[in-house]
Formats: structure tokens, C-alpha cells, sequence
């Protein structure tokens, strides 16, 4: 059996996987691996989404599980995989922690006007750098209560902040105050005073937050988005942060930045003074490693013995996450 892998695994893993009978074989990066051939009659691929697509799959005759070491899965093939039959994985759980701690950073960083004081460090200016607020009391809405949203509103409530969210069917769950349904998305907006977004980009949560949802924002509202850009009305937002209407933003994604890898040197959310910018890194951490790993090593065990409807965070076909 045959793995071909852009995740670096490290050696002491290969040589685990070598004595199970697998072949391992790694790639420094995408086009590496495309520009080889030696992906052609892999079993299991690990790559990014942007290199499984159709054209690619299509010449791997044997490939029967893809995995993605990122969360988000809505540009993969998922109907030709489904009629393939090939087993689809994403990194889900092993994002969690370090995801809710980059959310903390922005909400602390906003709320204490950070940015203000990195500034004014770099130009050796002493100057007073508030208004101040504090977390504690305030209403975080999490929008998405995956494993990002929960361990985000574990670290939420120790702050002293109420903790609401949004899932699918509304069911309470233990780490948050309440949960509402996502068609009950508004009642979230009026009371929170962070909007954070923790749920995947599907057809049904494409510019989720809209006019209507800016409309009801407190002016003092923050936003906070680690998940894809399009979950937002861009154009409104950019107005909203722009004119002061909400208070700010804590920007991990962007819509430019999904289809093109990097926020443009061009764009106008470089200009506003009230907004966070980080390039698509709230995933990043030093135990990501482990957590992945240990992952894929119990997937790949049962994937051996052929108990593969045990193997977990398999993508569900027709969810788009």
C-alpha cells in the first residue's frame, strides 16, 4: 500500500508506517508533488484542496482516501469522490485549540486597542492608547459550535463573558449559555458583542452576515472571523468598519485572500485603524503535530484492518463540511 504525503511527517512516523507495509512517500510541497508522478497509483493522498481536484484525481486509478490537513473542504470534488467512493478527511479537531486561543488574542488585542499601542511602540511615541473594555460581562456569539466554537467558548466564559451560540438545530450545549438555531441567527446579532464566526462556507451560510445582520449590531460590536471570508458581506463590512458604525474587526480571512493565497497589497481593509489583520493563521501552533498525527495514525490503523466506518472525521457527502 502506497501514501503520498505534502504533510511532513517525521521519520520516526515513516518508519512506523514503513513496518505496518506502507510506502511512504513525502513532498516539500504542492508542485512538487503534481509535477512528480509518483502520486499516480497512491492509495492515500495527503494533500491541499487547491491539488485534489477532479484533474488530478483522475489519474490516481487506486486512490481510496484523501485527507487535507486544514479544516475547510468546500472546494474538493466531493460528488466525483462520492461516486469514487474514495474516504475524505479533514483536519477537524486538531485545530480547535490553537483556532479559539488566536480568537482570544483579537478579542483581547481589540478590546485593550492593541494596535494603537503596537504603533505607537514602532514610532517610539509614550501616549495614551484608549478607550479600554473590558471582556468580562460582555456576550460572546459564536456562530458555529464545532470543535473551534467550543473551545472558544470554554475560554470565553473564563473571562466572565456570557457565551451564546448558534448551531444547526439549536441543541443546548454544556460549555454555553444558550444556543439558538441558525435561523434564529439575528437574536444572536442584537445581544453580542463579539460576532465570531466559527462554522465552514457552505451555499447556506454564503454572506451570512448581511445588511439585515449589520443593521443589528450594537455600535460597539466587534467581529471576528477565522473561517472563510465570503461568510461575510464584504462591501458592508468594510462600510461598517470604515464609518465607525461597529467598533472593529479581527480579520483572519478574506475573500481575495482564499481565491488568490494572500490579501492584496491593494486592499482597502489595510487602511482601517480598527481592524486586525493576520494572513490565515489562527490554525498555527506548536502541538498541531501531535494532534494531526496521532489522528491520521489511528485512522490508517483501522483503514488496515478494514474498519474504516471506525476512522474518525470522515466528511459526510452532501454537507459541504
Amino acid at each position: 500500500m502506497k501514501l503520498v504525503s505534502t504533510y511532513p511527517f517525521d521519520s520516526g512516523q515513516v518508519t512506523e508506517m514503513n513496518s505496518k507495509g506502507i510506502e511512504v512517500t513525502l513532498f516539500k510541497g504542492e508542485q512538487e508533488l503534481i509535477d512528480s508522478d509518483a502520486y499516480t497509483d497512491a492509495d492515500i493522498i495527503i494533500a491541499n484542496h487547491r491539488t485534489l481536484q477532479q484533474d488530478f484525481l483522475e489519474k490516481c486509478d487506486r486512490v481510496k482516501w484523501v485527507q487535507v490537513a486544514h479544516i475547510g473542504i468546500e472546494r474538493l470534488p466531493m460528488d466525483y469522490l462520492k461516486e469514487r467512493g474514495v474516504i475524505v478527511i479533514n483536519a477537524r479537531g486538531s485545530m480547535g485549540l490553537p483556532i479559539a486561543e488566536d480568537i482570544m488574542t483579537k478579542m483581547l488585542m481589540l478590546a485593550r486597542n492593541s494596535v494603537k499601542g503596537v504603533k505607537n511602540q514602532l514610532e517610539h511615541t509614550w501616549g495614551r492608547i484608549g478607550p479600554f473594555i473590558n471582556l468580562s460581562g460582555k456576550t460572546a456569539g459564536i456562530i458555529g459550535a464545532g470543535d473551534v466554537g467550543t473551545e472558544t467558548a470554554i475560554r470565553a466564559r473564563a473571562f466572565g463573558m456570557k457565551v451564546i451560540g448558534v448551531n444547526t438545530a439549536g441543541n443546548p450545549l454544556p460549555e454555553f449559555d444558550r444556543m439558538y438555531k441558525q435561523a434564529q441567527l439575528n437574536e444572536v446579532i442584537v445581544q453580542s458583542d463579539f460576532i465570531i464566526l466559527t462554522l465552514p462556507l457552505t451555499d447556506a451560510s454564503l454572506n451570512l452576515l448581511d445588511e439585515e445582520q449589520f443593521r443589528l449590531m450594537k455600535p460597539s460590536a466587534f467581529i471576528i472571523n477565522i473561517s472563510r471570508g465570503a461568510l461575510i458581506n464584504e462591501e458592508i463590512l468594510f462600510d461598517y468598519l470604515k464609518n465607525n458604525k461597529i467598533a472593529g474587526a479581527g480579520l483572519d480571512v478574506f475573500v481575495e485572500e482564499f481565491k488568490l493565497g494572500k490579501l492584496p497589497a491593494k486592499s482597502p481593509f489595510w487602511e482601517l485603524d480598527n481592524v486586525i489583520i493576520t494572513p490565515h493563521c489562527a490554525g498555527g501552533g506548536d502541538q498541531f503535530h501531535a494532534r494531526f498525527s496521532q489522528g491520521f495514525m489511528h485512522n490508517l490503523d483501522l483503514f488496515l484492518t478494514g474498519r474504516t466506518d471506525e476512522m474518525i472525521n470522515i466528511r459526510q457527502f452532501g454537507k459541504g463540511y
